[in-house]
C-alpha cells in the first residue's frame, strides 16, 4: 500500500508540482531544520504568522519563537520522540516578533536519509489561536460563578492545588487559605427576598477583589460561602491584618435600593502546608471557621494545633461511640420538671448517658461531638424510641402518673427532610403518640445554611401533633421573630441566666423580664438550672410555668424514676 501511495504522489507532483507546492504553502506553516534544530527552510506562511522575515528565521532555532508558556519537560518529551525517529504531534504556544501570542497544531516528522539516519526535521503546522482562545473562555466559564464572576468551587480547587504545590518551595507561612461565610445573610434573604441576597453577594465579591492582590484567587464556593487563596497578598501585609480588613469590609453597610443592611463574617484561616492534601487544607480552614462560629461568630480564627488535637479527639470519640451503640453502652436518663401551678412533675427531659468502659458514666455534654455525626444520630434514634417505650411501660406498671417526655433534637436531625417521617414511623411501631412528646430545639439550629429546611421541619412536626419548645433561650443571639413565626408552645430559659440571680438584682430583673416575655407570646415558660433553695424561691416569685434543675431532681434512670413521690414537696 505504501508503494502505491509513493507512486501516486510521484505522478501527481510530476503533473503539477507548482499546484501542490502552492496548496501546501496556502494551508500549512512549514519549516525544515537540520539535525541540531537550525532552521534551513521556511515558507511564506511561516513568515506571515510569526511576523519574522525569512532572513531572520533562517539560521536561527525555534527558540526565537519561545513564548515561555511550556515548561522544559514539554520540549524534552518532544525532542526525545523525534530523535527516536517517531513523529511528534501537539499544540504549541509561540510568540510572534511583535510580542503577540499565537497557537499552532504541530506535527514534526524526522527526515530519514537513504542511509537510514535522521538528517533533519520537517515541521508542519496549522494556526489554531482562535480555537485555543475559545477553549480557554469555555474553561473559564466552567470555573466561574455566574452571579459574582468569582471562581466557583471547581476553579477554587484548581487554584488551591496550584498554590499548595508552589508552597513546597517557599518558606513557611508564605501562602494561606481563608474561608468564611456570612453571619446574617439568611435573615436578609428571608426579610428582603433573594434579589436582595444576590445584591449582597455581588457587593461582597467586589469588596473581596478590592482587598486582595489581583493575582490571588477569590472564590464563591456556593450559597454565602467564600474562599481566598492568599499568594501575593501576604507579601504586603500579615495574615492577621488581612483578616481584620476582611472583617471590616464585610461589616460595612450595604445599600439595597431603599434599605440598608448589615452583615458580618465568621472567618477561618490556615497557612498552606505542602505536606497536607488539598482536602486537609480545606478541612483545617473549615475547622477554624466553625471555631469562630462556636465562639459567637463575627470574628476570625486561625487553625491551630489545639484545633487539630480536638479533631483527633473527636475522631476517636466517634469511633468509640459507634462501638458503644453496637454494644448497648448508651442509656436514657430522665430529669423531672416541676409544674409550678400543680406541684406535679408532669414533664421529664430525656438525657442520654454513656456507660463508657474506661471513663465511666458520661453526660451528653461530654460527648457532644457524637450529635454532629448524622450516621450515629440516625443509628441512635430507633434505639432511643425503643427505650422510651420500655420505660413508659415500666412507669405504667408501677403506677406513675403520665408525663410529657421532652427530647433534645440534634441539628443534624432537624435539618433532615425525612426526620419527621422516620420519627412518626418509630412512634407508631411502639404504640406511642406525638402528643406525649415535647421536641426541644435551640436558636443555633435556626441559623446557617440549613435554617430554611429546619424551620419547615418544625412546622411539619407541630402539625403532626408534637409540642415544640425553644431551648436555651437567652443564651447567645436571640431572634424574637422566631417566637412569632414558628409554632413554639414552650420556652425554656437557659440556666446561665439563673446562676447569678441571688446576689445580683439586675440579673433577677433580666430573668423576670424573659419569663414575662415568653408568657406574652402565649408560651409555657420553663426556667432551667435551678440548683438551690434560694434560687428556687426567687424564680418561683417570677411565676414561670415550670422549673427544672438539680434542686428539683437530678437526671434519674428509668427505674429510679419509679420511686418519685406523686407531688414535689419542699421542706420547711
Amino acid at each position: 500500500m505504501s508503494l502505491q501511495h509513493d507512486d501516486r504522489l510521484r505522478a501527481l507532483t510530476r503533473q503539477d508540482a507548482d499546484f501542490w507546492a502552492d496548496l501546501v504553502d496556502d494551508v500549512l506553516i512549514v519549516a525544515i531544520t537540520d539535525l541540531d534544530g537550525v532552521i534551513t527552510y521556511v515558507n511564506e506562511k511561516f513568515c506571515k504568522v510569526s511576523k519574522y522575515s525569512a532572513g531572520e528565521l533562517l539560521g536561527s532555532t525555534h527558540r526565537i519563537l519561545n513564548s515561555g508558556y511550556h515548561d522544559a519537560a514539554f520540549f524534552q518529551d518532544m525532542y526525545r520522540t523525534i530523535k527516536a525517529g517517531q513523529p511528534w504531534r501537539g499544540n504549541i504556544c509561540n510568540r510572534a516578533k511583535d510580542g503577540t501570542i499565537y497557537w499552532v497544531a504541530t506535527t514534526i516528522i524526522p527526515h530519514v536519509g537513504s542511509d537510514g539516519e535522521i538528517s533533519g526535521y520537517v515541521a508542519s503546522r496549522f494556526e489554531i489561536t482562535e480555537l485555543m482562545k475559545t477553549k480557554e473562555r469555555l474553561s473559564e466559564l466552567a470555573e466561574t460563578d455566574t452571579l459574582t464572576a468569582l471562581l466557583n468551587r471547581g476553579g477554587f480547587n484548581t487554584a488551591l492545588t496550584a498554590a499548595l504545590g508552589l508552597s513546597s518551595k517557599e518558606p513557611p507561612q508564605s501562602r494561606a487559605l481563608v474561608m468564611f461565610d456570612l453571619d446574617g445573610f439568611k435573615q436578609i434573604n428571608d426579610v428582603h427576598g433573594h434579589h436582595a441576597g444576590d445584591i449582597v453577594l455581588r457587593v461582597v465579591a467586589s469588596r473581596l477583589v478590592e482587598l486582595t492582590d489581583p493575582d490571588d484567587p477569590v472564590s464563591r464556593l456556593g450559597g454565602d460561602e467564600f474562599a481566598i487563596v492568599l499568594n501575593k497578598t501576604l507579601r504586603s501585609m500579615p495574615l492577621e491584618k488581612y483578616m481584620d480588613r476582611l472583617q471590616a469590609a464585610l461589616e460595612r453597610p450595604i445599600d439595597i435600593e431603599t434599605v440598608t443592611v448589615s452583615i458580618a463574617g465568621s472567618i477561618g484561616a490556615v497557612f498552606l502546608d505542602a505536606r497536607e492534601s488539598v482536602e486537609d487544607m480545606q478541612k483545617n480552614a473549615d475547622m477554624a471557621l466553625y471555631a469562630a462560629k462556636r465562639a459567637g461568630g463575627k470574628q476570625a480564627q486561625m487553625f491551630t494545633d489545639a484545633l487539630r488535637q480536638r479533631a483527633k479527639v473527636r475522631s476517636q470519640i466517634l469511633i468509640e461511640a459507634r462501638s458503644g451503640v453496637k454494644e448497648g453502652q448508651f442509656e436514657v436518663y430522665y430529669q423531672p420538671i416541676l409544674n409550678c401551678h400543680t406541684s406535679q412533675l408532669d414533664q421529664i427531659e430525656a438525657l442520654l448517658r454513656w456507660h463508657h468502659p474506661e471513663r465511666g458514666l458520661l453526660a451528653a455534654e461530654d460527648f457532644a461531638d457524637v450529635f454532629t455525626d448524622s450516621t450515629l444520630t440516625q443509628a441512635m434514634g430507633p434505639s432511643m424510641i425503643a427505650s422510651f417505650q420500655r420505660d413508659i411501660a415500666l412507669w405504667e406498671r408501677t403506677g406513675q402518673p403520665p408525663r410529657q417526655l421532652a427530647i433534645n433534637m440534634s441539628r443534624m436531625d432537624l435539618g433532615r427532610t425525612e426526620y419527621r417521617v422516620e420519627l412518626e414511623h418509630s412512634l407508631r411501631e411502639f404504640g406511642l403518640s406525638p402528643s406525649d412528646f415535647v421536641l426541644e430545639v435551640t436558636e443555633q439550629m435556626l441559623q446557617g445554611r440549613r435554617a430554611g429546611r429546619s424551620m419547615r421541619n418544625i412546622r411539619e412536626l407541630s402539625e403532626a401533633g408534637f409540642q415544640i419548645a425553644m431551648d436555651n433561650f437567652g443564651k447567645g443571639e436571640t431572634m424574637l421573630r422566631h417566637l412569632h413565626d414558628l409554632p413554639f408552645s414552650q420556652l425554656k430559659i437557659d440556666q446561665s441566666l439563673v446562676a447569678g440571680i441571688v446576689d445580683n438584682p439586675g440579673e433577677r430583673e433580666v430573668l423576670a423580664s424573659l419569663v414575662s416575655l415568653g408568657q406574652v407570646y402565649g408560651l409555657e415558660v420553663t426556667v432551667e438550672g435551678v440548683e438551690t433553695r434560694a434560687q428556687f424561691d426567687l424564680v418561683q416569685a417570677m411565676k414561670p410555668d415550670r422549673v427544672q434543675g438539680f434542686f428539683i431532681s437530678p437526671a434519674l434512670s428509668s427505674s429510679a424514676l419509679t420511686k418519685l413521690p406523686p407531688r414535689f414537696e419542699i421542706a420547711a
